[in-house]
């Protein structure tokens, strides 16, 4: 009968502790708007984005996307959970997410817009998925479009936030080596 007891009373404190790990680990979540997070991707809402980037001085990365879009799930399954992407988009940028479906309405600085209007009237969206990189005043450097491989959306990565598109084209970059290239 002890033995019963006290496996249930091992197994109601797991449970309690559990239920506060939880607990606190959600209010860490609410708290945290920088930190570098080396399991998951830290996705804003484009409104909030755009504040914090101009905040933090850090570039965008927006990320439109759809639901169905079957590449859409391959980044997400793959480049999105690779260690170095993670920590390069945490680190280094803002890191946007855009459901190109979605009649969320945005409110930036008075402007009130869905994400479904933003997506295709502000960006021109027609194909997923499509990531736009922004300067962190919020003026455009530029689209991608399409599934990208770990090494060629770390090489973007390095790119933009070194503001190498200020000096020189993408193509001329890689020619350079890319990130492993001497600049």
């Amino acid at each position: 009968m002890k033995k019963i007891i006290i496996g249930s009373l091992l197994v109601l404190a797991l449970l309690v502790s559990a239920g506060e790990n939880t607990e606190t680990k959600e209010k860490d979540k609410v708290k945290q708007t920088t930190v570098v997070d080396s399991n998951e991707i830290r996705w804003y809402h484009y409104d909030e984005g755009i504040k914090l980037a101009k905040e933090t001085g850090r570039p965008m990365m927006i990320n439109f996307t759809t639901s169905w879009c079957g590449y859409c799930k391959k980044m997400n399954r793959t480049t999105f959970k690779e260690t170095k992407v993670i920590k390069a988009l945490n680190g280094d940028f803002i890191s946007i997410k855009v459901d190109c479906e979605s009649n969320l309405e945005l409110d930036i600085d008075g402007y009130k817009i869905t994400e479904r209007n933003l997506s295709k009237s502000e960006y021109g969206v027609r194909g997923y998925p499509t990531y736009w990189f922004l300067k962190s005043d919020a003026s455009r450097i530029g689209p991608l479009s399409g599934y990208q491989d770990t090494d060629r959306l770390l090489d973007i990565l390095f790119y933009i936030k070194n503001e190498m598109s200020d000096k020189m084209k993408y193509d001329e970059y890689l020619k350079k080596g890319g990130r492993k290239g001497k600049f």
